[in-house]
C-alpha cells in the first residue's frame, strides 16, 4: 500500500497510516510507504511544518525521506492512494494497466462529499493550515483502516 502526496501530505498521511495498521494489528499483512510523483524533492526530509503538526498530534515524525514512484513500484503494489486529482492522474499515468489499485486517500472517509474529496495542500500555509490537512488525513486513514480489517467479503 502506498500514502502518495507531496512532500507536505504524504509524510503525514504515511506517519498516520502506518501507526493505525500497527494499532489494527495489521503490520505482518499491510506495508505503508511514502512515494511522490515528481522527483524534485528526492532525497529530502519532510516538510518540517508536516513533521511539527504530526508532533503536535502525538504522531510519529521524522525520518522521511522523499521518494519518486517509478512504473516498477507501481506494480508491485496493491493500493496506491493519492492526496488530490492530479497526483491521481499523474500516478494512472506512469502504468495505465495498473489504474485501477490507484485511488484517492479520501476514497476511505465517510464524510467526504462529492467533489471535496482531496486532501487541502497546506504548502505555504501557516500550522493551521497543515493542522487542517493532518485532520482530514487521519480521517481518511481511519477508514482505510476499518476497511483493511475488515473480514473479507
Amino acid at each position: 500500500m502506498v500514502c502518495l502526496g507531496n512532500i507536505c501530505r504524504s509524510p503525514m498521511a504515511a506517519s498516520v497510516a502506518a501507526s493505525l495498521v500497527s494499532e489494527a494489528g495489521l503490520d505482518a499483512a499491510v506495508t505503508v510507504e511514502s512515494y511522490g510523483t515528481a522527483g524534485y524533492h528526492g532525497g529530502e526530509p519532510a516538510d518540517r511544518r508536516a513533521d511539527a503538526a504530526l508532533r503536535r498530534r502525538g504522531w510519529p515524525a521524522g525520518g522521511h525521506r522523499a521518494r519518486q514512484l517509478t512504473a516498477g513500484d507501481l506494480r508491485q503494489l496493491d493500493l496506491v492512494l493519492c492526496a488530490d486529482r492530479d497526483n491521481l492522474r499523474a500516478v494512472r499515468r506512469l502504468a495505465p494497466e495498473q489504474a485501477d489499485k490507484v485511488r484517492l486517500l479520501r476514497s476511505f472517509d465517510p464524510q467526504a462529499a462529492p467533489g471535496d474529496d482531496e486532501v487541502p495542500d497546506p504548502w505555504g500555509g501557516d500550522d493551521a493550515a497543515f493542522d487542517e490537512a493532518l485532520t482530514v488525513i487521519e480521517v481518511a486513514c481511519r477508514g482505510l483502516v476499518r476497511e483493511l480489517a475488515a473480514p473479507p467479503r
